[in-house]
């Protein structure tokens, strides 16, 4: 069974565990996912002993699948983070390409246009905005305006290809901005979802635990089979 299809059938309760009963991580999740995993092996060699003394078994053959969906929302968290991560790598190596480009634009651009007062006053703006959302947006007005304008700057020995640069960076890095920003709800539900997991999971082990220390109280052995280490 795959570890979707063990959330799939966890869904509906994890989705339950209200959020002011979540119990906070103590350990790196493929650990405790690791130790949860050995304690359903272990506990239900002891099934007989275990149930003589009130466990409702139940919680042993439930371990697995719950463990399995404690492994889907972590790795589906962790997808969303680090795809996030790898935008914002991209995003700042791209930007200053991005500013650099926008000023260069506006250097041979206010000298081509220098003698057209419409086109003047709309660079104005242009070279006093700030910030990344003005520099995506700044590039792909220079790149248009150029292309509609083109002598002036064919006059002057301008490259003409960087207007197609300069939108194709725009658009490049609207995409990677977005990405890089991500979407705080979805990343947020996605930890949310493995906390829930978490807490339920940990409170069935706990009892799991409880009875087997209590059992072999006796047997050191057998008892550290359910002490957490």
């Amino acid at each position: 069974m795959s570890f979707q299809r063990d959330y799939e059938i966890w869904e509906e309760r994890i989705k339950s565990v209200q959020n002011n009963e979540l119990i906070k991580l103590r350990e790196a999740v493929d650990v405790f996912a690791a130790k949860c995993e050995t304690l359903a092996v272990e506990a239900n060699k002891d099934r007989e002993s275990l149930k003589n003394v009130g466990l409702d078994l139940i919680l042993l053959d439930e371990l697995p699948s719950l463990t399995g969906a404690l492994r889907y929302c972590q790795a589906r968290w962790m997808g969303e983070f680090r795809t996030k991560k790898e935008a914002q790598e991209k995003w700042n190596a791209a930007k200053p390409l991005g500013y650099e480009l926008k000023s260069e634009l506006l250097h041979f651009f206010t000298f081509a246009y220098r003698k057209s007062p419409n086109i003047t006053k709309a660079l104005q703006p242009m070279r006093k905005s700030s910030g990344h959302i003005d520099m995506i947006q700044n590039l792909l007005e220079l790149g248009t305006l150029g292309k509609k304008y083109p002598e002036p700057l064919i006059t002057i020995g301008f490259d003409l290809s960087k207007l197609d640069v300069a939108k194709y960076t725009s658009h490049s890095l609207r995409d990677l901005l977005a990405l890089a920003n991500g979407d705080k709800g979805s990343e947020n539900m996605a930890k949310l979802l493995r906390d829930k997991t978490y807490t339920l999971l940990l409170n069935k082990v706990r009892e799991i635990r409880e009875y087997g220390r209590f059992i072999f109280w006796r047997n050191d052995k057998r008892r550290a089979k359910y002490i957490d280490s």
